[in-house]
């Protein structure tokens, strides 16, 4: 079913995307040719009109094919129906159309997972009451203390760990006043919020999330990671590290970062019987921390959950405003990816894709409405970089022949293309050995192959 799921979301928002293509072409009277989903050999086809309409192979994108695109130009150009022969701005329209059609996606799908309701931790919709302060953390600098209650940050006044979660994460870095009630003593802190490591959010120490369903029980082991090669198994529950009694995920995550890859001898509890593991943390480059390969399932953090719906407007203004959030996201992972400070294995692949795909689908249909509206938004906005072979790409092409009143050369433009995709290709190739290896693992892929024969 995973592979179902895969092609059913990736096939909506690449309908989506070649459908603006498409209509904004007929608009400008551009002959259409083909439209098809997916790559590679047909599957089957029709023709109605003027238009071949197909299904292929490969489900990993589509196109539409215009008269007068990839063909000779200068041939073209008398042709009425040609997109060649038409106005800078109306090849403009057409190109822009696809990514816009996504983010339109986007804007419809967003809010009407607010609509139908989402399942959400049980905590966000309590009041914002302290229960538990993190060590060396903005929050524990400041003096926060188990039992303060959050009254207001800055001029906003906060009902909901909801509302304060929400500020805290759009306003990283930033100092903001707290006004707290500590045992029916009101006063005020100044605060400096800190900044995740990997995420860039606004962080202060205190959210619930930290320590709500966030004991130190392993679901995940890393195929050939030190933990699984140490003799860890998915269940344990780890009680000690030394002599350091744990009792949550962070402080084991904390402990294991802090080793600088020396011998740590965990103490845990398997079917109640406590048993000694000694493990050699290994530095992850890319994350820059030390890690044994454990992870704790998702679906088992945060608690209780309670289902969370919100009338029209309501719904509108919060679907809007988490695909705001997505947004200032998703292009911070682009400044980092191009200024180096993140690694392309932080990306996910098809294969990631398609398991996010089939996970979103299981936890219900708000939660895979919400990942479709994810991966619209990124599809549009990706699609309008500078890249060629990409939208933008051709934008830019566009905006050349704008300005030099003649196109890029054609032998210029085909280089440029050919670089691009080579360029694009390259990157999935990269991800998706990195989906391979997060998955199985290659050790037990290749394993698994050997068996074969």
């Amino acid at each position: 079913m995973t592979v179902v799921y895969f092609i059913v979301v990736l096939g909506v928002l690449v309908f989506f995307h070649e459908l603006g293509h498409f209509l904004m072409a007929k608009k400008a009277g551009i002959r259409v040719e083909k439209f098809s989903l997916g790559f590679g050999p047909k599957l089957f086809s029709f023709t109605k009109g003027e238009t071949i309409y197909l299904v292929s192979l490969l489900p990993l994108g589509g196109y539409v094919k215009l008269t007068g695109q990839d063909e000779d130009e200068e041939n073209m150009k008398d042709d009425p129906r040609a997109y060649i022969s038409k106005t800078i701005g109306q090849r403009l329209q057409v190109v822009f159309a696809g990514p816009i059609m996504n983010i339109i996606l986007a804007l419809f799908l967003m809010p009407l997972v607010f609509m139908i309701g989402r399942s959400i931790p049980a905590y966000l919709v309590e009041p914002p009451v302290v229960i538990g302060v993190q060590a060396d953390s903005a929050a524990s600098h400041e003096d926060f203390r188990k039992g303060d209650r959050i009254l207001s940050i800055g001029k906003k006044t906060m009902e909901t760990w909801e509302e304060v979660i929400d500020f805290i994460l759009l306003h990283p870095g930033s100092e903001e006043v707290f006004k707290i009630d500590r045992a029916q003593r009101i006063f005020e802190k100044r605060v400096t919020l800190g900044v995740g490591d990997e995420n860039k959010a606004g962080f202060l120490g205190v959210e619930p999330q930290l320590f709500v369903g966030n004991e130190a029980v392993i679901d995940i082991l890393k195929p050939g990671g030190p933990a699984e090669k140490a003799g860890f198994q998915a269940g344990d529950k780890v009680i000690k590290i030394g002599d350091e009694d744990i009792e949550t995920w962070s402080e084991m995550s904390q402990r294991v970062s802090q080793s600088e890859g020396k011998t740590l001898v965990f103490v845990v509890l398997r079917q109640e019987v406590k048993r000694k593991i000694q493990v050699i943390p290994q530095y992850d480059k890319d994350l820059k921390k030390w890690l044994i390969g454990i992870q704790k399932d998702s679906e088992k953090m945060g608690g209780e959950k309670v289902l969370r719906k919100y009338g029209f407007f309501q719904a509108l203004q919060k679907g809007w405003q988490e695909l705001y959030r997505l947004t200032k996201l998703t292009f911070s992972v682009l400044g980092r990816l191009v200024t180096l400070q993140l690694s392309y294995k932080t990306l996910g692949g098809p294969i990631r894709i398609a398991q996010a795909s089939a996970s979103a689908a299981q936890s219900g249909f708000s939660h895979l409405l919400f990942f479709m509206a994810f991966l619209s938004l990124q599809l549009g906005v990706l699609n309008l970089l500078p890249i060629p072979v990409l939208d933008g790409g051709h934008v830019i092409f566009l905006f050349w022949e704008k300005v030099m009143k003649k196109p890029l050369h054609k032998t210029v433009k085909n280089v440029m293309d050919h670089t691009g995709l080579a360029l694009l290709l390259f990157l999935m190739l990269l991800v998706t050995l990195n989906d391979i290896d997060s998955v199985w693992g290659f050790r037990d892929l290749l394993d698994k192959v050997k068996s074969i024969f």
